[in-house]
């Protein structure tokens, strides 16, 4: 089955009409985005999209550009694997360093939120990628994967750690190489043995690429939480959710929870695959988005999240969901007045 979909590092939501009035902020799916930026490069002819499965999705490009290519994506929430085969550029997230690729170079990215960046593609050197996108449940299934947890010291300045914003280039080993070649080769007919092969190679991919990580890393480098521990860190996450408006430091939650600074941040980064800043940012805007969706004024809402100032509040809900939060109130009010009315 073929399914189109989204935005990533290397496709967002840009088009030089939208970038010149300051962007698309309409919040979609990364599939939405990434589709919507294969057609305005005008590379659909060489982009090919196979969804194996309803957690795997692989983009394959093989495409000439015939001049230099800047863009800006934009996009949710989103992990991917990708493998460049042929190509030079370079791929840069907002407020990080560029990260420069070649044939032979491979991308682990993960963000949690809107996120946008630069991407350059140089013209003339034929470009072939392999795209593996991986949704967030069967991360999850496979025992939590975090980028923030398994990079460790190959974390570099072309990621954002302190967003939960990661982007780590490395060098494609020969056998990551080969199952990408692999992918793009694939000659089974449609079907379920088509599937299956396609499902297994992308799954085989990812953990080629996660071993490298960890190997760079020198190994796992956050013990495992002890049983006590465990239950400190629950109550610290109880707190968030139940008193997000409260104003919370590390110092404070580790000091209320019992837990030291240290344990405190490597726990969240274990069990929750979130920074404890990051996951009460999260837990407030999500309520934010609850009470506009109800009706409650913006203003009511900053000060009921815990902001005292209006404008950091709308610029921190604006990172979190991609729209003000008078649009977002805006929206859902319309929404409603639909379903209310049955149309």
């Amino acid at each position: 089955m073929v399914e189109r979909g989204s935005s990533n590092q290397l496709f967002g939501e840009f088009s030089p009409d939208r970038e010149a009035v300051g962007g698309d902020d309409t919040v979609g799916s990364w599939r939405e985005k990434v589709d919507s930026e294969i057609d305005s490069l005008g590379w659909r002819e060489a982009t090919r999209i196979e969804q194996p499965g309803e957690d795997v999705t692989i983009y394959m490009i093989d495409v000439l550009p015939p001049r230099d290519i800047v863009f800006r994506p934009k996009g949710p929430a989103t992990f991917s694997l990708s493998i460049f085969l042929d190509g030079v550029g370079a791929l840069c997230v907002d407020g990080a360093k560029p990260f420069e690729f070649h044939g032979g170079s491979a991308v682990l990215f993960a963000c949690d939120r809107m996120t946008g960046g630069e991407n350059h593609v140089q013209a003339g050197k034929r470009l072939r990628i392999v795209d593996i996108r991986v949704e967030k449940a069967l991360l999850e299934r496979l025992g939590g994967i975090s980028l923030a947890r398994l990079g460790g010291a190959v974390i570099s300045d072309h990621s954002l750690p302190e967003q939960d914003i990661y982007l780590i280039g490395f060098k494609a080993s020969p056998k990551l190489l080969g199952v990408a070649s692999s992918l793009l080769k694939c000659n089974f007919e449609e079907g379920p043995v088509r599937r299956t092969y396609l499902y297994s190679k992308a799954i085989e991919a990812l953990g080629i690429g996660l071993d490298t990580l960890v190997r760079a890393s020198g190994g796992p480098v956050l013990r495992p939480l002890k049983k006590e521990e465990l239950r400190k860190l629950e109550l610290a996450v109880r707190l968030i959710e139940e008193s997000y408006n409260d104003d919370w430091t590390i110092a404070r939650l580790a000091k209320t929870v019992g837990l030291n600074e240290r344990r405190l941040k490597e726990g969240f980064r274990i069990a929750i695959g979130k920074s404890v800043h990051t996951y009460l940012r999260s837990t407030r805007m999500n309520a934010a988005a609850a009470l506009l969706a109800s009706g409650t004024s913006v203003t009511e809402t900053a000060m009921a999240v815990g902001f005292d100032s209006l404008s950091h509040f709308s610029k921190a809900f604006r990172t979190e969901k991609g729209v003000l939060p008078s649009q977002y109130r805006e929206s859902e009010q319309a929404t409603g007045r639909i379903r209310h009315s049955g149309g």
